[in-house]
């Protein structure tokens, strides 16, 4: 085989979070018929997605807008996938940076399988489906346990591809629309590098109002302070309730629920005195499950931005940095067990691109994260009814409550 230069395999991962629409519901049991796991397996890795994100949202450079979101769980899905090829120094730098030390694929396969099975509901107030695909150029070919593990943990829909024909990106950009909705239109290029072997995408699809609107007639503007010296009348959103309320020295925090109690979004709002990059470093899962344990219900009033965002972010450099090096090199990568081709495999590029909208009736958020791989061949006040004007920078995470996963985190500084 000759020895390539460019991409060899191109592993994509979308997660979408929308307001309103419908989506294939894949919660069939049927559909993990062949994988072999414990219901609540997902436990084992709800530690290492939720750390995941914290490290690497300071990482992350802010878009023009000084604004952060990304998705934790798209990122590690993503990772779990390629983690399966894996091998040597490669597999345990991967593992210590997923905080999977010590853990194997089969185990990080069920994990994995365990949490799509629980995340995955459908309802009249929600639905929340995942999508897996692996489109695969005929003239290579997966490892059998990495395929077959693909197809039955990550129940991936395994489908050759002409890379040459003009019509490829649009099947397999076709199949994206349709996974997502039609929120995301597009993760491949018209004009396909003929010399990719694969793409892998999963997509996560999410309906879902608030449990307690927002009311359009008490939206109005209010002055947002993006900093000390700089202020701006944006919309602020206002409801009066009971909602899961936690304040300290720190910050303010309110739990706002989705319709079918089984997802919410946190919103921390840092005190005046501290910045959003000092409650920043604050981000741990041992202060998040501490602080998760100490919201308690009580009457309020919220106001909270309406707003909507894209972002883009490169993580090569970032997970480079908390260790994960050999995947990066050409020479010192192992992907050993991906491909029956003795081709080196390396990872070029570990990119994401996110979609948020906030507004009265509920949440749509968007994530699209791509792994391109390459070749050579104390409470305060706590019985007066509390007040959070969410009117500077602030801290926000969309979660499934059953499993504490959290699907996307985020620092908002400039909600235009």
């Amino acid at each position: 085989m000759k020895k390539l230069i460019v991409p060899l395999l191109g592993v994509s991962l979308l997660i979408l979070i929308v307001g309103c629409g419908t989506g294939n519901n894949q919660s069939d049991p049927g559909f993990y018929s062949k994988a072999n796991f414990k219901k609540n397996e997902y436990q084992k890795i709800i530690h290492s997605n939720n750390q995941l994100g914290f490290d690497l949202l300071p990482n992350s450079e802010p878009n023009g807008d000084g604004n952060k979101f990304i998705s934790p769980t798209s990122l590690l899905m993503a990772l779990s996938m390629v983690y399966n090829g894996a091998d040597g120094v490669t597999k345990e730098e991967m593992g210590k940076v997923l905080h999977l030390e010590g853990m194997e694929a089969a185990q990080l396969n069920k994990a994995n399988a365990s949490l799509m099975a629980k995340l995955q509901s459908d309802s009249k107030q929600s639905q929340l489906n995942i999508a897996n695909s692996i489109w695969l150029n005929k003239q290579f070919h997966f490892q059998d346990d990495f395929s077959q593990n693909n197809r039955d943990y990550f129940t991936a829909k395994i489908q050759e591809i002409d890379v040459m024909n003009p019509e490829t990106p649009t099947i397999i950009n076709d199949w994206v629309k349709k996974s997502t909705n039609g929120k995301i239109d597009k993760i491949v290029d018209k004009e396909m590098d003929p010399d990719i072997v694969a793409f892998l995408i999963n997509a996560i699809y999410f309906k879902g109002n608030w449990m307690h609107e927002f009311d359009k007639k008490l939206t109005e503007k209010r002055v947002f302070h993006f900093d000390t010296v700089t202020s701006k009348e944006i919309p602020l959103m206002t409801i009066n309730r009971k909602f899961a309320y936690l304040e300290n020295e720190t910050f303010q925090a309110v739990t706002l629920p989705y319709a079918d109690g089984k997802m919410s979004m946190e919103v921390f709002l840092p005190k005046e005195k501290n910045s959003l990059e000092e409650f920043g470093k604050l981000l741990t899962t041992d202060n998040w499950e501490k602080w998760n344990s100490e919201f308690q219900s009580k009457e309020g009033t919220v106001l909270l931005p309406k707003f909507q965002m894209e972002y883009e972010t490169e993580w090569k450099e970032a997970l480079k940095k908390l260790g994960m090096t050999t995947a990066f090199d050409r020479r010192e990568a192992n992907f050993s067990k991906m491909i029956k081709e003795d081709d080196p495999v390396w990872i070029e590029k570990v990119k994401q691109k996110t979609f948020i909208d906030v507004n009265e009736e509920g949440s749509e958020a968007a994530g699209v994260t791509s792994v391109e791989m390459k070749t050579e061949s104390a409470p305060i006040g706590i019985d007066r009814p509390f007040r959070m004007e969410v009117n500077r920078p602030f801290f926000i995470a969309i979660t499934n409550i059953e499993t504490g996963a959290i699907l996307f985190m985020g620092s908002i500084s400039n909600p235009q």
